[in-house]
């Protein structure tokens, strides 16, 4: 089988690359990697699959691969960036997306994929039937006339199928082609012939995250609607969208200006209103963000009955918001659930499910994990029943977040996975880099370290400024490097200074603390000397705000010799951790103090320990890599040899490509004789 896209050409069987009909020198692998894209075109190919048919085995990191890909891409003229024929499918692999044409053993090419690549039409064949081509204007730009021609052909000499097929393509490409080629304008005047209000359908698609169709759109509204209150909020929320910040920052204070001087109360809260979210999306500080949601809604309240309910339940939404990010829990529940209200009364659905889905923000930030959790999956199914992409990408990976935090692994790779497969049909954005982050630390937390080093690749190089750099520090610490681990803490530290003590998944200044305390731990346990706090960390050390703080601060004593004051720290922390249903706090305050009280000898404390966290949820820390190797260590210090043989099975099972301690290995060869086992060392885990 041969294939051909522009001027190259590769005949796998030959195993070669031409353009042009020159050969192209290509390595083994990047000829092989080409080939397999090609000839599995219409699906992406995972990174293992793609990993094993160019090296025949499985041990090679998915950096390993991008470079082999990077070089298939230069080899024939495509790159990263446009993407014309390789396409990076984020988390997932690649898959060759450009146009492409097969040759089969008649010689007949067929096209494989796209309708830009037609095959010419034999010199013998019949003159085309006109029956389709007289129905495209002149100016269509289509470069199939002869198409029909070859159908006939083939159909006369009894390749009836073939001919079928073929007359089928040339159909789908007329139509495309006459989308393609039809003017932009005409294209985005169906906004305002498929519904009697023509910002309704601008507003679904942004909603779906149909950008482009949007700005067409609002360019080619009438100008008294596209000078109107909507129209301009569609256009600051598009920028918002689009991460053009300072466009919609300009536009702002200009209609602000104009609402001022037109003494027009609502539309004045809703400006303000709108430079609240715009506020939070550029991280100004909370109060910062409150004072125009406060001030917006004061202003709705004086104007009284002329204020409709959605616009009001719109005001009160963002209000909500605003007190749930200043730490303010109930007031921000009161704004939520009238917002809510007025919304289902005005008939706005899908603006009441944001109040809803922020409303599930703040049960989650006071540890109603579970319902917050529910709701979110809710949320999800609705957004997936209306096919709206932005809003189930935003329920999904809040879901995943909450999902973490309880260690659900199993249900954060799942509800990360849709994310990720969604955000094929959504425009790059912010949210892009967080579901890509996401989806890296539940790869990580499941001990799929390749897949989760080479999402998180592609994050540094598409978006320095939008990444969190707590995610890569977990990363780094489940991989063994302590020293980029502690790097990138340090620079979370550096760059974070506020400290939501509601923030999950150690998203905040003193979970940022907490990692390079681990890995400044981990490299003093590897003979290496223990890094010195700075200052601001030393100060952040000795006045622990949270649970977080506290294990932070535990961690430091113990460092320092004072074990009963760390152990002090780390029982405060598990408590608070305990209050507020937080079973990732809990597991991070119980992993040093059983450390810490098996070095001591004490190993009826420690079992203690292990047996109020199983306690709070023993289906899920069965699940979970790091309960399970607390307890292995815990059984090994007890010489229960029933509990060793279960264990370490079960954590090895877990481990995935993370490899166990040495000692907890060395510890193991020597039980495992009395355990019934066999002398097993640690040599299945791949490096990451």
């Amino acid at each position: 089988m041969r294939y051909h896209w522009g001027e190259y050409s590769l005949n796998r069987e030959a195993g070669l690359l031409t353009r042009h009909g020159e050969h192209v020198e290509v390595s083994r692998k990047v000829l092989d990697c080409i080939s397999h894209l090609v000839a599995n075109h219409e699906r992406v190919v995972g990174y293992d699959e793609l990993i094993r048919t160019v090296w025949r085995h499985e041990n090679v990191s998915n950096h390993q691969l991008a470079q082999v890909v990077l070089a298939a891409r230069r080899a024939i003229g495509d790159d990263g960036q446009s993407q014309r024929l390789i396409r990076t499918a984020s988390g997932l692999g690649y898959q060759w997306v450009g146009a492409l044409s097969e040759v089969n053993d008649e010689c007949v090419a067929v096209p494989a994929q796209a309708p830009d690549a037609l095959p010419p039409v034999p010199a013998n064949a019949v003159e085309p039937s006109s029956e389709i081509s007289r129905h495209v204007p002149a100016d269509a730009g289509i470069q199939a006339p002869g198409q029909p021609a070859v159908a006939i052909a083939w159909y006369h000499s009894g390749k009836r199928h073939t001919a079928a097929a073929l007359i089928l393509i040339v159909v789908a490409v007329v139509s495309w082609q006459l989308h393609k080629t039809e003017p932009a304008s005409v294209r985005a005047s169906t906004f305002t012939t498929t519904t009697g209000d023509p910002l309704a359908r601008l507003k679904e698609a942004l909603w779906k995250g149909q950008y482009e169709e949007v700005r067409e759109g609002l360019a080619t509204l009438p100008a008294p609607l596209a000078d109107s209150a909507d129209a301009r909020i569609l256009e600051f929320q598009l920028d918002i969208e689009r991460g053009r910040f300072e466009r919609a920052e300009e536009k702002l204070a200009l209609q602000q200006t104009r609402a001022k001087a037109a003494a027009d109360p609502v539309w004045q809260a809703r400006l303000l209103a709108a430079q609240s979210i715009l506020n939070a999306k550029t991280g100004r500080p909370a109060q910062e963000v409150l004072a125009p949601a406060q001030l917006a809604v004061e202003l709705l309240e004086s104007a009284g009955d002329a204020v409709s309910p959605q616009i009001m339940g719109e005001a009160l939404s963002t209000r909500g918001n605003a007190l749930m990010k200043s730490s303010q829990f109930e007031p921000a529940m009161g704004d939520l659930v009238r917002a809510r209200d007025l919304l289902l009364q005005a008939g706005d659905n899908r603006r009441a499910a944001i109040a809803r889905s922020s409303l599930a923000r703040v049960w989650m930030r006071t540890g109603r994990l579970a319902d917050a959790l529910g709701q979110m999956i809710e949320i999800a199914a609705v957004a997936k029943r209306y096919q709206d992409p932005v809003a189930e990408i935003a329920s999904r990976n809040t879901a995943t977040k909450i999902q973490i935090e309880l260690l659900r692994w199993r249900d954060a790779l799942a509800s990360s996975q849709r994310s990720m497969q969604l955000m094929q049909s959504v425009p790059d954005s912010a949210r892009r880099t967080r579901t890509m982050q996401l989806r890296a630390l539940a790869l990580t937390g499941s001990g799929q370290l390749r897949e989760a080093g080479s999402l998180l690749e592609e994050v540094d190089a598409m978006d320095k400024e939008r990444r969190s750099l707590t995610i890569p520090a977990m990363y780094h610490l489940a991989s063994g490097q302590a020293e980029q681990a502690l790097a990138a803490a340090a620079e979370a530290f550096g760059e974070d200074d506020t400290n939501d003590k509601t923030n999950l998944i150690l998203e905040n200044r003193e979970g940022a603390l907490l990692l390079w305390m681990i890995a400044a731990q981990d490299l003093a346990a590897n003979g290496k000397s223990m890094p010195a706090p700075s200052p601001a960390q030393r100060k952040a050390l000795q006045q622990p705000e949270s649970s977080i703080g506290h294990i932070a601060r535990g961690r430091w004593l113990w460092s320092q010799g004072q074990s009963q004051d760390a152990k002090a720290e780390f029982q405060l922390a598990l408590e608070q951790a305990q209050q507020t249903n937080r079973p990732f706090r809990m597991l991070l305050a119980s992993e040093p103090l059983i450390e810490l009280l098996l070095q001591r000898g004490d190993t009826a404390a420690a079992e203690q320990v292990l047996a109020k966290l199983r306690a709070h949820d023993p289906e899920w820390l069965d699940h979970d890599y790091h309960a399970n190797l607390l307890g292995l260590k815990v059984a090994l210090a007890a010489g229960d040899d029933a509990a060793v043989k279960a264990t370490y099975r079960n954590t090895h099972a877990l481990a995935g490509q993370r490899r166990l301690p040495e000692d907890v290995v060395k510890a193991y060869v020597q039980r495992a004789p009395q355990a019934g086992e066999p002398h097993i060392t640690d040599t299945a885990r791949l490096s990451p």
